[in-house]
């Protein structure tokens, strides 16, 4: 007899942007490339972000700043360098920065230090400018923690990292951006959901999740009555479950754990099914985020992140049973 285990690592695709920025990009074909693997998204709600403070330091080289976040006691100092790989820059030519404002009557003629969701570094080079690259306090930290720029951060990012979850959702046939366009759920969401403080509109606290795999794998043991050819095909891959159904199966397990309050169907019988892993007997399938980030709902939450394994492991066993196993290690 065969047995076979599935264990699946979710990663955020790309950072997490909010419903506001979804409108104003005028070219998606960055986050449509980095977005290609990731079906399983994720509609969740967090309290405005900014940077506040933001100081050049020209001397040394450094953009400093604060991350503040609305209801969050916790504040975030950073330094950032400007000559950065991502940047492609080498010092011998000048950095300048751009600060986008929520508030469309702010002007860079006039620009305070604080209060922007976008900072954009510019490039000027004999007379000519070049866009070199633009953070959002979200895109900053998940680079950071991903180790894709240097800079230094005191204080504790997951505070920042904490996500209502409203709704769950994925997508095989199309891109999860051309799913999002018109997408009810989310018109849903920000026509009807209350923001968490009353100075901010909602299209700036709904964010979207996109998760890819960090790690997927599956493992085989075989029994003494196994048939060779079934050990071939599993060694080659044959019998492979395909991330379409992986991602589904993910899917319904998140709803079935958090029960979001914009899903229709909860998937209660769940992982009793007539489709994806129930017929393949599976002895065990987990699923595990990889990133420092909380998903809570009415009762209880996910944490990823806390481990360089991942965090919070939803396990399923046997077909039969269904658990969200809370890690025990120490935080990173």
């Amino acid at each position: 007899m065969k047995r076979k285990s599935i264990i699946n690592k979710l990663e955020l695709a790309y950072s997490p942007f909010t419903n506001y920025e979804f409108g104003i990009v005028n070219d998606y074909s960055i986050i449509e490339k980095a977005i290609e693997q990731a079906s399983l998204y994720v509609i969740a709600q967090r309290p405005a972000m900014s940077f506040e403070n933001i100081i050049p330091n020209q001397e040394e080289n450094i953009l400093e700043f604060e991350i503040h976040q609305r209801n969050n006691p916790e504040i975030l100092k950073c330094k950032f360098p400007y000559l950065q790989k991502v940047f492609e820059a080498t010092g011998k030519n000048d950095i300048g920065i751009v600060i986008n404002y929520h508030d469309k009557q702010e002007t860079q003629d006039k620009a305070s230090s604080g209060n922007g969701h976008g900072i954009s570094f510019i490039g000027y080079e004999n007379n000519k400018s070049r866009f070199l690259f633009c953070i959002s306090p979200e895109k900053f930290l998940r680079n950071f923690w991903r180790d894709e720029i240097r800079c230094e951060i005191e204080g504790d990012i997951r505070t920042f990292l904490r996500y209502k979850v409203h709704y769950t959702g994925n997508t095989t046939e199309k891109s999860i951006l051309k799913k999002l366009i018109g997408n009810s759920p989310l018109q849903e969401i920000i026509s009807l959901d209350h923001p968490f403080t009353n100075n901010d509109l909602p299209a700036h606290e709904i964010v979207i999740l996109c998760f890819e795999f960090h790690d997927h794998f599956e493992i085989q043991t075989f029994g003494d009555e196994s048939i060779v050819d079934n050990m071939v095909d599993a060694l080659t891959g044959k019998n492979s479950s395909g991330q379409k159904t992986i991602f589904f199966e993910a899917e319904k397990a998140l709803i079935k754990a958090m029960q979001p309050g914009y899903n229709k169907e909860m998937f209660n019988n769940f992982p009793v099914s007539n489709v994806g892993l129930y017929d393949k007997n599976c002895a065990v399938v987990s699923y595990t985020f990889m990133d420092p980030i909380t998903l809570y709902y009415e009762n209880g939450q996910i944490e990823g992140g806390l481990t360089p394994n991942g965090g919070d492991v939803i396990i399923v066993m046997d077909n039969k049973s269904f658990k969200l196993d809370k890690a025990k290690s120490v935080r990173l």
